[in-house]
Parts: C-alpha cells; sequence; structure tokens
C-alpha cells in the first residue's frame, strides 16, 4: 500500500476541470490595470525591503 500524499486529493479530479465555467475574456484596459497594480505593489515591498534593511545596518552600528 502506497502512503497518502497531498497529491492524492480525491477533489481534484481533471474530468471537474473541463466541466468548470470558463472564465470570461479579460479586456487589454482589465490586463494592464492588473499588471500596473501588480508593479505598484512589487515596487512597494522592494522599498519596504530597502528601508528595513537600511535601518538593520544602522543598527549594527
Amino acid at each position: 500500500m502506497r502512503p497518502e500524499s497531498f497529491y492524492d486529493d480525491p477533489f481534484d479530479d481533471p474530468d471537474q476541470d473541463a466541466d468548470a465555467t470558463p472564465e470570461r475574456p479579460v479586456s487589454r484596459t482589465e490586463r494592464l490595470r492588473a499588471r500596473r497594480r501588480l508593479e505598484d505593489l512589487l515596487e512597494e515591498r522592494r522599498l519596504r525591503r530597502a528601508i528595513e534593511d537600511d535601518w538593520d545596518l544602522d543598527e549594527e552600528e
């Protein structure tokens, strides 16, 4: 008997995916808006890390 793993999900049936309602096509405007939002979030995270790293260097001195 094979040990059970998280890949053995009975609800993860490929046939169920075929029955799922397809997502509506995303407009170019929506894609650009989502991309800009993602870029903003990534830039904010980068800036926060830079600030934290700078503060950590100040504390070591």
